[in-house]
This record gives structure tokens, C-alpha cells and sequence, in this order.
């Protein structure tokens, strides 16, 4: 059965649903994670970007991935908060912020990525593969 899933920003100015995709949530430790949420990483969640849906006033931030293509970053122009990222390279999902999601507790990370770009201070938060 297809999880749906949703949230939205801090002040509640930009919300999102979608379907939660069959791959890995994940915790990103890459220096535009790092930057972006202005923390050691970000916890990301997959979802199907067919009949996923933000509204029109979320702002996005476009800048060019480690593959060359860019990648998408999603955010409320009135509280910041990061809500969304995407690429070019993944056409097929959008991968939201685990602590945007109304639920977040149904965030279960199963791999850290980019772990050589942790900082030394983030260590404890890469998740080793088993």
C-alpha cells in the first residue's frame, strides 16, 4: 500500500504531499546539505514526483549537482525553512526534509551518504552501512 505522506514549513505558508518511494530514506552529509540546512547534514525521505504536489509559493534555489546537473533545492520564502530537493539526474523523486513532514517521526534512516564529507563534528551521525 502506497504511504502518503505530508507536511510543510515552519509557518505553514508552503505544504506538500506525496507517495513515499521503495528506496532508502537516507542522511546526506555533502557540502550543499551542509550549507543548505546550515547543519552537519540533512535527513532526506523519497517521494514520487508524479502526483507530488507543494504549493505555488514554495522558492527554489537552483545550483549545480557533483554530476554536473543541477539539482533543486525547495524552501519557504517567508520562514526558510528547506522543505524539498530534487535533480536532473533523478527526475523520478523528490527527496523532503524528514523534520518538514508532519509526521516526522516516521523518518527510519538506512544510510548515511557522502559520508567523506562529514565533518569531524558530525561523525557520530553517519550511519554505517551492515
Amino acid at each position: 500500500m502506497a504511504q502518503r505522506m505530508t507536511g510543510g514549513c515552519k509557518c505553514g505558508l508552503v505544504r506538500y504531499q506525496g507517495i513515499r518511494l521503495a528506496v532508502p530514506m537516507f542522511r546526506c552529509h555533502c557540502r550543499d546539505c551542509q550549507q543548505l540546512t546550515g547543519s552537519g547534514h540533512s535527513d532526506m525521505v523519497p517521494l514520487a514526483i508524479e502526483g507530488f504536489v507543494i504549493s505555488d509559493t514554495v522558492k527554489t534555489y537552483e545550483m549545480p549537482g557533483g554530476s554536473g546537473q543541477s539539482t533543486f533545492s525547495g524552501f519557504c520564502p517567508n520562514c526558510g525553512s528547506q522543505l524539498t530537493r530534487n535533480s536532473q539526474r533523478m527526475s523520478d523523486r523528490i527527496y523532503v526534509h524528514a523534520a518538514s513532514l508532519d509526521n516526522p517521526s516516521s523518518y527510519q534512516p538506512e544510510k548515511s551518504i557522502y559520508s567523506g564529507s562529514a565533518q569531524p563534528w558530525d561523525e557520530a551521525a553517519i550511519i554505517k552501512e551492515q
